[in-house]
């Protein structure tokens, strides 16, 4: 291998440093719009981007926290691209999506996938979020007094709320994938603007053809069990009564495991679900058998509702039981493929939940 000679190594370095610190692509930082969160939306064929941006007093793509610097604007075209071009206009300068926190999708986006294809050349990272509202542009104009912190506090409502089984976190690449490629579907978190505050508001469920369903958040835990996506530092409250008596439980760890069966053209799902639990609050001293009683009712409940609202109500897979299929009974996936919305709503469930109590 050649050895860098020491003064093309210096310059080689300078230049580098000067690209990373002074321009974008031959852009000035300072003639750069950093958009935090952005809304998509497309009514009556004409698709509206809703921006939040910082801006960049300090000359830094990160804002200044020491005041309220973040401004919304908005722009509209019969194309995705069109409508960032005409919202550029607005902003006076070149838009960069290289600091997105957040995408928040509204109604009539109807293929997910081929939207989101748009961002994922690079320009939006592929683990950025991904939730649904009615009103996107609601979503960026609220928090714009709390100034840096706008993005910021929104990501961290959105991670408290998964924390605690509320809702789930769906990132740009597995919402395009599901709904892509994969022809499954996906869950949304719904976020809502009111007030001048947002909040996280259960789950709805992507796929090819749009959005449809709603999964209030007291169910949103099942889904989140079902995707095995408890993670770790996340913390599930559930309330236990027994005979009028009660308690307060805490779901410390979860793993999920499913699998698929076949048998005279009926599809079964079965969900063995393991928890960890911590008994938080006993002042009647009910039995620990009980309580665990409780708690395995409770949450098989909550998997039975979240699966009946997505699958059967609206022959959603966003369990990934297309995946299911092909690895436990490859024989039957040519024929579900076929008819997979049928399948999916004469599909039966078997929940299992089991736990250990951590003291």
């Amino acid at each position: 291998m050649k050895k860098i000679k020491p003064k093309l190594y210096l310059a080689a370095a300078i230049l580098t440093t000067v690209f990373l610190t002074g321009c974008f692509g031959g852009t000035e930082v300072g003639e750069r719009a950093f958009v935090q969160l952005m809304g998509l939306e497309c009514r009556d064929g004409i698709y509206t981007v809703s921006l939040q941006l910082y801006k960049s007093e300090s000359g830094s793509p990160e804002p200044d926290v020491s005041k309220a610097n973040s401004v919304s604007v908005s722009g509209s075209g019969a194309t995705v691209q069109s409508a960032l071009a005409d919202a550029e206009i607005a902003a006076g300068k070149k838009i960069f999506l290289g600091h997105i926190k957040m995408l928040i999708i509204g109604g009539g986006i109807e293929n997910p996938s081929d939207e989101l294809a748009l961002f994922l050349d690079g320009s939006v990272s592929p683990s950025c979020p991904v939730a649904y509202s009615d009103d996107p542009a609601a979503v960026t104009e609220t928090l714009l007094k709390d100034g840096s912190y706008s993005a910021e506090q929104l990501m961290t409502i959105m991670s408290m709320t998964a924390a605690q089984g509320k809702t789930v976190y769906t990132s740009a690449a597995s919402l395009a994938a599901d709904t892509g490629v994969l022809d499954c579907a996906a869950a949304l978190p719904i976020v809502r603007a009111e007030n001048e505050t947002v909040s996280f508001d259960g789950l709805t469920f992507a796929r090819k053809n749009g959005t449809a369903g709603y999964l209030p958040e007291e169910d949103a835990v099942g889904a989140k069990l079902l995707l095995n996506s408890f993670e770790s530092g996340d913390k599930i409250t559930v309330p236990v009564t027994v005979d009028g008596k009660r308690a307060t439980v805490f779901i410390t760890g979860a793993k999920t495991c499913l699998k698929a069966e076949e048998s005279a053209g009926v599809l079964t799902v079965s969900a063995d679900v393991r928890l960890k639990i911590y008994i938080s609050e006993n002042p009647d001293e009910i039995k620990e058998t009980l309580i665990e009683q409780a708690v395995r009712e409770s949450i098989r409940d909550s998997c039975i509702s979240a699966f009946s609202s997505a699958v059967w109500y609206n022959s959603c897979d966003i369990y990934g039981i297309k995946k299911l299929v092909r690895r436990d009974c490859p024989d039957f996936y040519e024929r579900y493929n076929e008819n997979a919305e049928s399948y999916l709503v004469d599909s039966s469930l078997s929940v299992s939940v089991s736990d250990r109590i951590i003291h």
